[in-house]
This record gives structure tokens, C-alpha cells and sequence, in this order.
């Protein structure tokens, strides 16, 4: 079976607007599903942002099921154990946790969340630095045709190699938008993703629904047009690099290597 970030044709490939020269941004809100006013603001945002939902939590379902049908990316927000022992909530990944425990677990977590694309870590610096436990993820995220990115909130992080090694397409944060919410500190991240964005052609900027937050992405994510910066989900980003990699000359992209080679996209 063919995962699902890869489900694109050749025809559909080619019917892509081209935008020359355009670089990406890659923009992840976490932490979605407890707040619904919060989460209705997120959805109203420009699409296609990329949406990181908790798994268990009070609308993660219901927002995940409208974000999706208006054009947004869908990820869970995968709870991950922290080095200061921080709670989880519902659907955590413990370090002590056994293989069949942890991925029962984690199977639960994407099932809660309707249309899921691709997973990051919510917290996770202790868990993203075990690579045993991290090879366990992957097993399920590779089982299920699904992406990952590395939020990076360790430099110990062994996410990104393991999911290389699973097989697993993937990506990792550059960028953390919203640590301080003042606006000259969302402008100064903000301006540093697109920086990036310009030099390497794509950046993954990670932030929050904060109300600071959305305030200042709904002034300035319609801004990005002009400036040749387009937003884009993480799958299509993925499907799209994988596809380009991957096709020659003289023959279509093959679709066994889609579905067993992973990406790790450098700068």
C-alpha cells in the first residue's frame, strides 16, 4: 500500500501551479484540540497551514475534520516524555514504556485524530533521545505512510536518524516562532524563518495558538504572496521533493521508492 503522503500522480504533479522562484514556508501550529475558540482561529487562518493536533483532547476530532476540508495539513501532536518530567496529558510516551505498550499507545494517539498526515513530538527531549524508542515510533509511522518532523526540543534529538533509517520522510524545526510573544520577538523569528526560507528554499517554523500568535500571523501570512513566500503543507512539500528526486528523463517516478525511501532534505 502506498503511504498516504505520497498518494499524488504524475498528471497531478504536472498540473501544479509552478511559482518560479518561490520559496516555502512550512508553518506548524502545536498544541490544538483544547481550546476551541483558539482552534477556530487557527482554521481561519490562510491555507494551508499545518495543524498539530493532541490526541484525546476535548475538539482535536471535530477541529481536525474542518481544518482538513479547508485545505490545511493535519499532524498529531504526539506527547513525548520531557527531561524535567513534565505532564503529558492523555496519549503520553513514557521512556520506561515497553515496545508493544508504546506503540499500542501511539496507534491510539493517530486514530483520534481524523485525516493525519504526518506527526511531531509535543515536548519529548527525554523520549527524542532514546533511539531505541525513537526506532519504535518510526515502525509506525513507516507502517502507516506517514511523515514526521522533529520539533528539536533536544539538541540530543535522535528523531531525524531514526526516521532516515526507518524509511520515514522527515523533516525538522528551524525556527521556534512564538518562545516570547511580544510583537518585536514574533517579528524577529518570524523574518528569520523567511531569511531561511529564501536561502535554502523552505523553512519549518513551529508556533503556537497563542492569541499573540494568531494576531500577528493573521496581519501577516496574507503578506507573503508578494513577497514570493508560499505556504505549503508538509505532505505535499514531501510528496513533491520525493517525486522530483526520484523521476528521471526517461521513465515516471516509481512508486516502490516513494513508498520505501525516506527524506532528509538538507540545506
Amino acid at each position: 500500500m502506498i503511504p498516504r503522503i505520497i498518494l499524488i500522480s504524475a498528471v497531478l504533479a504536472a498540473l501544479m501551479p509552478i511559482h518560479a522562484n518561490a520559496a516555502e514556508l512550512l508553518l506548524i501550529l502545536d498544541d490544538i484540540g483544547n481550546n476551541r475558540a483558539s482552534g477556530e482561529r487557527a482554521l481561519a487562518l490562510p491555507a494551508p497551514v499545518n495543524l498539530a493536533f493532541l490526541p484525546h483532547t476535548p475538539y482535536a476530532a471535530r477541529l481536525a475534520e474542518q481544518a482538513y476540508a479547508r485545505g490545511h495539513g493535519i499532524m498529531l501532536h504526539a506527547p513525548m516524555a520531557a527531561d524535567h518530567g513534565a505532564r503529558l496529558g492523555p496519549g503520553g510516551l513514557q521512556a520506561d514504556m515497553d515496545q508493544q505498550t508504546l506503540q499500542q499507545i501511539l496507534s491510539d494517539n493517530l486514530q483520534a485524530v481524523p485525516h493525519v498526515q504526518g506527526l511531531n513530538n509535543h515536548m519529548g527531549s527525554l523520549l527524542t533521545s532514546r533511539p531505541q524508542a525513537m526506532a519504535w515510533v518510526m515502525a509506525i509511522a513507516r507502517q502507516q505512510g506517514l511523515f514526521f518532523v522533529d520539533s528539536l526540543t533536544s539538541p540530543a534529538s535522535v528523531a531525524l536518524a531514526q526516521a532516515r533509517a526507518a524509511g520515514v520522510p522527515a523533516l525538522e524545526r528551524d525556527v521556534f516562532l512564538d518562545n516570547e510573544t511580544d510583537e518585536a520577538a514574533l517579528q524577529r523569528q518570524f523574518e528569520q524563518a523567511l531569511a531561511l526560507a529564501r536561502r535554502r528554499g523552505y523553512a519549518v517554523l513551529i508556533g503556537h495558538p497563542y492569541p499573540q500568535t494568531l494576531d500577528f500571523l493573521q496581519r501577516r501570512l496574507p503578506a507573503l504572496t508578494p513577497r514570493d513566500i508560499r505556504l505549503t503543507r508538509v505532505n505535499d512539500f514531501l510528496s513533491q521533493r520525493l517525486w522530483a528526486r526520484m523521476s528521471s528523463p526517461a521513465l515516471p517516478p516509481s512508486r516502490y521508492l516513494l513508498h520505501s525511501s525516506g527524506a532528509r532534505l538538507t540545506p
